[in-house]
């Protein structure tokens, strides 16, 4: 039985509905393709001889021509099957199920094929693996498959190793018995999907946490501390970070959690599992005793080596603890970003916002003008304003300093010239008194940009960090268009974006908000009454003119409620009449 697996023969019109029913059970072997009997037996008798004589499957005189075969999970259970019917190479699915302790039986069975006259016509046998062939098109598999095709290899041996020691052996987890009857509910319980960048992915929640995993997980981690002072032996856990490595194709793998709504500062937790995670290394584990995660954003900063207060100018993170970091990046529609996944989050989920910045001249015509991004985090929108909206110069605050680190570092792959302040701003209007406020700036390129055979010609990136309010002297009163992409709500930055606007052209407030289901108009109301009262107080002289052009849902953010960017056109009385008159 160790050379040979089980496979289902069905005939051909009940494929369809067992095929549906055992991938959702996860009792198949996805890895290998479903074919008809007749060119599996072909390709088995011409290989070596085998265990069982497959010329006896007929001898009931059914016509296996029109049966087909899919193979199944290597399950132990399955495998005592084949002990009840000695001499014969088959046993009906009718028969399995007779069984009390049947592994089948336990299966909540479709109505097409509860009947006990189908039952008897569907078959469980044993043949070689490599009786089944795949078709060239199938040979590239998905990343899905791969995972789930590696993990079934892995996990087989030790599964029946496991099934093997008796209970007094004290290798039991948790009172389970470990062996390959669990190996359905693992491979269901492996992730779906995951968000994959260049050598960083991100696995959701609950991803190797689901029963049986922790207990498969803790024996293998186990076997490890067995093997301890054993050179020969290879260390399992290594060997298994490596096949998850290598299934996704990623370096560095982490698993992620929600992120708390009232951090403003928008900090990922996480869990690092694979990769070099430099300083943050000893935070790597499979296993989560009690399911919360650490706060391990924690930094030894120049101020206090342990502290986590980003408050004070004394507890910023320093150019070291920078260095320490693993950094990830990504490029979308041909920009580049780079992020520290320890302290920042990428939102793969603003992709199509991005697009539409990049796109859609109608609004975003920002060739040759001047932005002011209000929340810029590592540049999801500044560098899209810069790289193909053609702005003259971006204006980007950011809070979180791992942000700001990120948006520069993105802006340096993205060959874009930077200038970024420190310290307090100086509260003063005087321009020549902000010339006064301490920065850093890379003002030249060490190779010209080049886009075929034109040189790409960027406009600047001037970052604020820190609190976006004492900042505002430096840009009010210049820009065209003001991106106030803070969710779940911007509101305490739409005095700042009218503030921000230039008085003699207006612009755009690009306004980003979460709203529930059946709220949309009531919160365009408000918003639009919300502005008026600003404009009134903050740009003197006859009322703006302020009206919606443009409503996007850009994605879902809960059950219910989406998040949005409102395009608010605001333009000053003497730009109206320019638009209107009749051209002399």
């Amino acid at each position: 039985m160790s050379l040979t697996i089980p496979v289902l023969l069905a005939p051909t019109n009940l494929t369809k509905h067992l095929k549906v029913f055992l991938d959702t059970a996860g009792w198949r072997d996805k890895t290998k393709l479903i074919a008809r009997y007749t060119h599996i037996r072909a390709a088995q008798t011409a290989d070596e001889p085998v265990q069982r004589s497959v010329s006896a499957l007929d001898q009931d005189g059914l016509d296996l021509t029109l049966y087909m075969a899919m193979a199944l999970l290597p399950i132990e259970a399955l495998a005592n099957c084949s002990s009840s019917v000695s001499g014969n190479p088959k046993i009906s699915l009718w028969e399995i199920l007779q069984g009390p302790s049947s592994p089948l039986s336990s299966l909540d069975w479709p109505a097409s094929i509860s009947d006990p006259s189908v039952q008897k016509s569907i078959f469980l046998t044993w043949m070689q693996p490599s009786a089944f062939t795949t078709p060239k098109h199938l040979l590239v598999q998905t990343p899905l498959e791969k995972l789930q095709q590696s993990i079934t290899a892995f996990l087989t041996p030790f599964l029946q190793s496991w099934a093997t020691e008796s209970p007094s052996s004290g290798h039991l987890i948790e009172n389970e018995q470990l062996s390959t009857d669990l190996l359905p509910q693992l491979i269901a319980a492996i992730p779906q999907k995951w968000e994959h960048y260049s050598d960083f992915t991100l696995l959701p929640p609950t991803a190797f946490l689901i029963a049986p995993w922790p207990a498969v997980l803790k024996r293998l981690q186990a076997s490890d501390q067995a093997q301890e002072g054993r050179e020969s032996e290879k260390n399992v856990m290594a060997q298994w970070e490596q096949l998850i490595q290598e299934a996704l194709q990623s370096g560095h793998i982490a698993r992620k959690a929600i992120i708390p709504v009232q951090d403003v500062l928008r900090r990922p937790k996480i869990r690092p599992l694979t990769g070099d995670w430099k300083l943050h290394n000893r935070y790597k584990t499979w296993i989560e005793d009690d399911l919360n995660l650490l706060e391990h954003q924690d930094v030894e900063t120049a101020g206090d080596k342990h502290s986590n207060s980003l408050d004070t100018e004394d507890t910023l993170p320093t150019k070291e603890n920078f260095s320490q970091a693993y950094w990830a990046e990504t490029c979308q529609n041909h920009v580049w970003y780079n992020w520290a996944p320890m302290f920042t989050m990428f939102s793969a989920g603003n992709i199509t916002e991005k697009e539409r910045v990049a796109k859609s001249r109608p609004i975003f015509d920002a060739k040759g003008k001047v932005v002011v991004d209000l929340y810029a985090g590592i540049g999801y929108f500044s560098l899209v304003y810069l790289v193909h909206a053609g702005a003259k110069a971006v204006h980007a605050c950011e809070w979180n300093p791992w942000s700001v680190q990120g948006l520069l570092q993105g802006a340096d792959k993205n060959e874009i010239l930077w200038k970024v302040y420190r310290g307090k701003a100086i509260d003063s209007s005087d321009k020549s008194s902000r010339e006064e406020q301490p920065f850093e700036q890379k003002d030249m390129l060490v190779q010209p940009r080049t886009l075929g055979k034109k040189t790409k010609d960027y406009g600047q990136l001037i970052v604020y960090p820190g609190d976006n309010a004492q900042w505002i002297g430096f840009f009010e009163n210049q820009a065209h268009h003001v991106n106030l992409g803070l969710i779940p709500s911007a509101e305490p930055g739409w005095v700042l974006g009218v503030r921000a606007l230039c008085p003699k052209e207006g612009g755009y407030l690009h306004v980003h908000h979460n709203i529930r289901v059946g709220e949309e108009q009531t919160f365009k109301s408000y918003l639009l009454q919300s502005l008026q009262d600003l404009f009134a107080k903050w740009k003197q002289g006859e009322p703006w003119s302020i009206h919606i052009q443009h409503m996007e849902n850009v994605k879902s953010f809960a059950p219910m409620v989406f998040h949005y960017v409102v395009d608010v056109e605001c333009r000053p009385p003497s730009s109206v009449e320019e638009r209107v008159s009749p051209s002399s």
